[in-house]
């Protein structure tokens, strides 16, 4: 069962790509693990993302930290529930549940990155 859900996974994966390359995006990924994605943007080479919540490392959260303390855009595209600690934390997560159309992904992206303002924001505790 676990080499389908991979494969099942690896292929939404290059749909994705596909779809922001068609869009006239540059994809650096995939990003297996938050180290990897923390990488790609301590290497400046990340203008907007598409991130899942569970990685092999654990959770997105440092991730999502990364990702707002930049300014950078990003869609959350999980299969499981966002872990409470992000949409207390973060309020104005877009979320999107897998499976959904890769081009209406990348869509959401092309939104968020003309709005340069819809970023998810540090909730006031």
């Amino acid at each position: 069962m676990r080499n389908f859900a991979e494969r099942l996974i690896a292929r939404e994966m290059r749909r994705n790509a596909a779809s922001v390359e068609d869009a006239g995006g540059k994809v650096v990924g995939p990003a297996a693990s938050c180290k990897e994605a923390l990488a790609f943007l301590a290497a400046g080479i990340v203008s907007a993302a598409i991130l899942d919540v569970n990685l092999v490392d654990g959770d997105c959260s440092p991730l999502v930290d990364a990702l707002v303390g930049r300014e950078v855009p990003f869609i959350v595209h999980t299969a499981v529930e966002v872990p409470p600690d992000l949409s207390t934390r973060f309020s104005g997560l877009v979320v999107w549940i897998k499976p959904c159309p890769a081009a209406s992904l990348v869509a959401q992206l092309e939104i968020l990155l003309a709005e340069g303002a819809a970023r998810p924001k540090l909730a006031a505790l």
